[in-house]
């Protein structure tokens, strides 16, 4: 069937991608803890902290999630509570899937649209994050990829969702 091709044409595509993406959000939260002890111990042995560590690890924060909701929704790790769903025949599951997976879709392609709009605003405007003076909308672009990468990742579950469905 096209819808079970067209689904393995992206996981192709898309398995490599999640799993840089997932890496790069790995080797962010080990620079969050460098810089976290660094401020600590320059805070008690020098008693200085480092200049914006604080701004730092929010804005490093804004990768860390993005990029790990988007490697774990690739691999289905997120949570699901399927009490009354494991009851059904495994097509009726497919369906609600289906309309789960294509309500998620259409709000992450809005959600996309409007992070670039905003970040588009924001960097004409040239507004700037805290003491360091760092520009934040680099930093809304990236949330807008990652809602757009998370978008081809949910298209091709909805896309084996569908081909569930639809088999006789």
């Amino acid at each position: 069937m096209w819808l079970k091709k067209a689904a393995n044409f992206l996981e192709r595509g898309l398995s490599p991608l999640t799993r840089v993406v997932g890496n790069v959000g790995a080797g962010v939260i080990a620079v969050m803890m460098l810089l976290t002890v660094t401020d600590v111990v320059g805070r008690r042995v020098f008693n200085h902290s480092v200049l914006g560590a604080y701004e730092l690890n929010e804005l490093m924060l804004i990768i860390v999630v993005l990029f790990s909701i988007v490697h774990c929704q690739f691999l289905k790790g997120h949570i699901t509570i399927d009490l009354v769903v494991t009851r059904l025949r495994q097509r009726t599951q497919n369906v609600i899937d289906s309309i789960m997976y294509l309500f998620f879709l259409a709000t992450l392609c809005l959600l996309t649209w409007r992070l670039w709009v905003y970040a588009a605003e924001i960097g004409q405007s040239n507004l700037v994050y805290g003491l360091l003076g760092v520009p934040v909308s680099p930093f809304i672009f990236v949330e807008s990829l990652c809602c757009a990468l998370l978008s081809l990742v949910v298209l091709m579950h909805l896309l084996l969702f569908l081909a569930g469905a639809l088999k006789e």
